[in-house]
């Protein structure tokens, strides 16, 4: 499944800077990653619904962040998770990983400016398809 540029796809955006500390400047970092994915939505037909920020909070709190982001996916707002990179919102590759599986096995696409949609192509016995 790859992101075309003709089906128009709801998504949420997570902004996340690696600035622990200063509240201003996490924003501004956050500010800039927002026009990097706003002009690859543009291009993509992807549709910001809603944009979520990390600032200065720790990975634990992108942890609960993320799993309120799939909660509201599992709303119907959106249909897909929409960040700058995998590693932009995780701690280190497995976290990624581990991301990506939450969000793909929750129903939902995790697309990225850098690596595209992600997905973890792994036969599910319980459904026979593969997720």
């Amino acid at each position: 499944m790859n992101v075309t540029n003709e089906e128009e796809i709801k998504c949420i955006v997570i902004l996340s800077s690696s600035e622990n500390e200063n509240w201003d400047k996490a924003r501004y970092l956050e500010d800039k990653q927002l026009n990097y994915i706003n002009k690859y939505a543009k291009k993509h037909n992807l549709v910001p619904m809603k944009i979520v920020r990390r600032g200065c909070f720790g990975f634990m709190e992108m942890n609960k962040i993320l799993g309120r982001v799939i909660g509201t996916l599992d709303t119907g707002l959106a249909d897909a998770v929409l960040v700058a990179n995998a590693l932009s919102i995780s701690s280190n590759v497995p976290d990624a990983y581990l991301k990506v599986g939450k969000v793909v096995s929750s129903g939902h696409r995790f697309i990225t400016v850098d690596e595209g949609e992600l997905s973890l192509n792994i036969y599910n016995p319980d459904s026979g398809e593969v997720v």
